[in-house]
Order: C-alpha cells, then sequence, then structure tokens
C-alpha cells in the first residue's frame, strides 16, 4: 500500500464550494523493512511554505515557518494522482525516471 505526500499550496471556489490546489511532495511506501519515503527531488518546499504562507496571509491566518502537508491514500484523490512528479505502477519492482522529473514506483 502507497500514501502520497501532498501539501495544500491554493484555495479557489468551484460550485459554492473553497476546494484546494495541492502539489504532491512525494510517496510513503511499504516493503519487508517497514515504511520509507520517496521525496520528489525537484520540488522547491521554500516555494510551497511561500506559497502556504500567501494562501494563509490572504485569509488573515498564521504564518508559518514549516511546511504543511497531509498524507492521502493511494486511492484517495484519483484526480489529483498525475499531476505530481510520481506515480505508481504495478508491475516488476523497481524506479524508473520519468520525463517529468519524478520516480515512477512499480511493484
Amino acid at each position: 500500500m502507497s500514501k502520497r505526500i501532498t501539501a495544500k499550496v491554493e484555495e479557489y471556489q468551484k460550485d459554492g464550494e473553497i476546494k484546494g490546489k495541492y502539489v504532491e511532495l512525494g510517496v510513503i511506501l511499504e516493503n519487508q523493512n517497514g515504511e520509507f519515503i520517496l521525496l520528489d527531488p525537484t520540488i522547491n518546499l521554500a516555494g510551497v511554505l511561500a506559497k502556504q504562507n500567501a494562501m494563509e496571509f490572504a485569509k488573515g491566518g498564521q504564518m508559518r515557518d514549516n511546511v504543511m502537508c497531509s498524507i492521502f491514500d493511494n486511492n484517495q484523490q484519483q484526480g489529483n494522482q498525475n499531476k505530481g512528479g510520481f506515480n505508481q505502477q504495478q508491475n516488476n519492482g523497481g524506479f524508473q525516471q520519468q520525463n517529468q522529473g519524478g520516480f515512477n514506483r512499480q511493484q
């Protein structure tokens, strides 16, 4: 089972609801030795923090010095699954670099 690590960087309104735009930071994977994290090296965490602080500033919220992340099971929010640098496929096992700068986990 894998989990996606995401960070909310924007909010927008759609159909009268406030929705969030997320950037995918990496994945949490599991093997026989336990859980491990693969982080997308192309993500600029300082930029993510700046966007999160700008979003909070616009709402009158609290500025932070840490990036707030969410963790989703891989079967949640399937619409956002292909937007980040990490995608999971069930095949042989190993890692394969993609053109978009991330890693593809194959099982």
